[in-house]
């Protein structure tokens, strides 16, 4: 069989697979696909593909230089029943047969140009979506990163009607009340029993939020009560920071 010479979304399965390092020393797994149908936009549907030219090989690094599972990891994972606990494991697992989607496109390095594999899904996955969206885990951590300067810089919706305009946000000041009734709990515990970062109580406040409380109602109840506890955010300990999570969790959280 020959090397599949087209980009395009197929369907195919795996004949081949295993372990090994890349060139920078990271863990990869490579899996030799083989092309069954290609996805034709034409016609919005899937064809033969070239039963002479159908392989290709998948490179995939599972760690990167910081230690972390990397999207291909994931769709590796998402792809097989291996649970990413063991390379041991993954080794052992027989993946041939298995089917699977994957995207070939043109990749250039060094003035050479070259088709790759550059994604791999399930078979159910969309042939024209190219963006990836982040999952719940990567929100929330970009959430915690930028929720309060999204806040602060957010421009203020246009009143509808004669009610009333909602004060806009800046520089970490006292914000206009929040849309959501406020709880009966206190703003603050009399005693701190804690502590933690800033990070720590913004993603967990983020996590157990109710489904009714918004990431405006969020970002405006914390920018309050830090402020109430210091308008310099640099000189809140983390004492504060766990007092202010508790606060702010009292008035936004599901229990």
């Amino acid at each position: 069989m020959g090397l599949i010479n087209n980009t395009g979304f197929y369907h195919g399965e795996i004949v081949d697979a295993g372990l090994s390092e890349s060139s920078g020393g990271f863990p990869q797994e490579v899996m030799v696909l083989k092309a069954l149908k290609v996805y034709d936009p034409d016609s919005d549907s899937y064809l033969p593909a070239d039963p002479e030219n159908n392989e290709i090989t998948w490179y995939g690094v599972l760690i990167d230089s910081k230690d972390r599972e990397t999207r291909n990891c994931k769709q590796l994972k998402k792809v097989t029943t291996w649970d990413g606990a063991s390379f041991v494991q993954l080794e052992e697992m027989e993946f041939v047969g298995i089917p699977i989607a994957f995207r070939v496109e043109e990749h250039t390095y060094e003035g050479k140009t070259t088709l790759q594999v550059s994604w791999i899904d399930t078979l159910d996955a969309s042939p024209t979506r190219t963006v990836t969206k982040l999952d719940k885990e990567g929100l929330i951590k970009l959430q915690q990163r930028y929720g309060v300067i999204l806040a602060a810089t957010k421009t203020p919706a246009k009143p509808v009607s004669a009610a009333p305009t909602k004060v806009s946000i800046a520089n970490s000041k006292i914000p206009a009340k929040p849309k959501i009734l406020a709880s009966k709990k206190p703003v603050a515990p009399k005693t701190v029993v804690g502590k933690c970062t800033a990070d720590d109580a913004y993603t967990e406040c983020y996590s157990l939020k109710r489904d009714d409380v918004t990431d405006d109602n969020l970002n405006e109840i914390w920018l309050k009560i830090v402020a109430e506890v210091n308008t310099d955010e640099n000189k809140i300990t983390q004492e504060q920071w766990y007092e202010i999570k508790q606060a702010v969790l009292g008035q936004v959280s599901k229990v």
